[in-house]
């Protein structure tokens, strides 16, 4: 069962930073160094990057299901969410276990701040994803900035893909808009016309 498993997601070590993308989720482990789950299609990326935002190296793999990241002291843990599957890597790309996950209450509470969780907390400085998105916030479905917050409350952005991401999203809402107003042109255009009678 692993090595079906290991066969059909194809991991592979990312030693260049790919295109960056709009964040799914991350963790922080004690050195401060940031694992980042990347939305894309089939093929999803973790990028792993230094507290000032420096890329490291990484991780390419086929995936269709929702996953989650964690560090597990210098190892970077893969949760593949549908398989209950955790896969264990080190910064070479090598796996180096492979766990079932069962069932359980605290299991899928865990998971669940895993997935959800927005804050991480390494010694006095919090990490942060979040939107900066406008009033396109409560649509989007993943986070565009990472930020560091230190302890007097001053602000750095160490990953930043706001820009690309508006700009998507302002194209798909544009292509929609045109596709549903065509949509509804066809229509009206189809309904039978009655002309109002009038008396002689």
């Amino acid at each position: 069962t692993k090595t079906t498993f290991v066969a059909s997601i194809n991991i592979s070590l990312l030693s260049a930073e790919p295109e960056k993308r709009g964040v799914l989720c991350f963790d922080v482990n004690e050195q401060g160094l940031i694992a980042i789950g990347q939305t894309g299609s089939q093929d999803k990326e973790i990028c792993v990057y230094t507290s000032q935002g420096e890329f490291l190296y990484g991780y390419t793999f086929n995936c269709t299901q929702s996953f989650c990241v964690e560090w597990d002291e210098q190892h970077v843990n893969i949760y593949f969410i549908r398989s209950d599957v955790i896969i264990s890597l080190d910064s070479d790309g090598n796996i180096l276990d492979i766990k079932a996950v069962q069932d359980t209450i605290d299991n899928n509470s865990y998971r669940n701040s895993l997935l959800y969780s927005t804050t991480r907390a390494v010694g006095n400085t919090t990490y942060q994803i979040r939107n900066d998105m406008g009033i396109f916030n409560w649509i989007a479905t993943s986070y565009s900035q990472i930020v560091t917050i230190d302890a007097t409350g001053a602000e750095s952005i160490i990953y930043d893909v706001n820009s690309m991401q508006l700009a998507k999203m302002i194209t798909v809402i544009v292509i929609v808009g045109i596709f549903v107003g065509t949509a509804i042109g066809i229509i009206v255009r189809g309904l039978p016309k009655y002309r109002k009678k009038t008396d002689r």
